[in-house]
C-alpha cells in the first residue's frame, strides 16, 4: 500500500546550536573530511577538553552526524556537502541576529501599552483622547493646504 511521503519525512530540527562544542567539533571534523580523529586530537584542535570532546563525539555519534571506528571520529564523504550547507545556514542565522536593529520597540517592556486596542469601544474612548483641537487644527490646515494647492 503507498504511503504519503508527508508520513515519511522527519522535520526534526539540525541538533547543533551554533557557538557550542558540538557546532566547534562538527565544523572541525567537516573540514578536515579527509580524515578521522581521536577525541584526543579533536580537543588538541578546538581547545576543548578531552573529556568535554569525548562528550561531545558521542552525542554527535548518537545523533547521526558523525561515524565512529573504535576510537576514530570521522564524517562519512557523501554527508560533507550536506552538513557544510547546514552549518553555513547555522552561520547565517547568527550573522542575522547580529545585525538586527536594536531600537526594536517591541524589544522595550510596556510597549504593548501604545498599541490600540482591538476593542471598539477601547478604540474610541483612545480615539477621543487622542483628539485635541491641537491635531483637529493641524488636520483642517492639513486639508485647507491641499485645497489651495489642487484647486478643482
Amino acid at each position: 500500500m503507498p504511503v504519503p511521503v508527508d508520513d515519511l519525512i522527519t522535520d526534526e530540527p539540525f541538533p547543533v546550536n551554533p557557538e557550542s562544542v558540538e557546532y566547534e567539533v562538527l565544523s572541525f571534523l567537516v573540514t578536515a573530511h579527509e580524515y578521522g580523529f581521536t577525541p584526543q586530537e579533536i580537543a588538541a584542535q578546538t581547545g576543548h577538553s578531552k573529556a568535554t570532546v569525548s562528550d561531545t563525539v558521542a552525542q554527535l555519534v548518537e545523533n547521526g552526524l558523525i561515524k565512529q571506528t573504535e576510537s576514530i571520529y570521522y564524517i562519512e564523504p557523501w554527508r560533507v556537502d550536506k552538513l557544510t550547507n547546514r552549518l553555513r545556514s547555522l552561520d547565517a542565522a547568527v550573522k542575522l541576529f547580529e545585525v538586527t536593529p536594536t531600537d526594536d520597540s517591541y524589544a522595550e517592556s510596556g510597549w504593548e501599552q501604545d498599541v490600540p486596542s482591538l476593542e471598539l469601544v477601547e478604540q474610541t474612548e483612545i480615539s477621543n483622547k487622542k483628539s485635541s483641537p491641537t491635531v483637529e487644527a493641524r488636520a483642517e490646515a492639513l486639508v485647507t493646504e491641499v485645497e489651495d494647492h489642487y484647486p478643482e
